[in-house]
């Protein structure tokens, strides 16, 4: 449950808050939200991931729709592409991958301040 959640903060902060700043606003979104709440490390990078993810991937298919392919086309052939919509996934993917790595460092970042638990002999 908490992985939705953290996931749907970090889309929601990701979407409304890249059209007002830069583009690492995202990283910086993944990095908060994660730092904010505990959670184990596999756990963080992929809320991160697919948070940033699926806004970028979402941005960039709307983009290549309004302006009917043509610029997807043109980059597709640069870096030799065959189809236009694997731009699309790329983008989804690149930034998916900033985004977990810095939902990860946010959760690592929390556990560096938190006090390590006392184990006792008996457990």
């Amino acid at each position: 449950m908490k992985l939705i959640i953290r996931l749907i903060l970090i889309g929601a902060l990701t979407y409304f808050l890249s059209p007002l700043t830069f583009w690492w606003i995202a990283m910086i979104a993944s990095f908060a939200v994660c730092y904010i709440s505990a959670s184990s490390a596999l756990n963080a990078f992929i809320s991160g991931f697919l948070g940033v993810g699926l806004v970028w991937m979402g941005h960039a298919w709307s983009l290549d729709v309004q302006n009917e392919s043509a610029f997807s086309s043109s980059i597709g052939q640069v870096m030799q592409l065959n189809e236009p919509i694997m731009l699309v996934f790329a983008t989804g993917i690149i930034g998916g991958v900033a985004g977990g790595f810095a939902a990860l460092t946010g959760n690592a970042f929390r556990k560096l301040f938190q006090k390590p638990k006392q184990r006792s002999l008996y457990s």
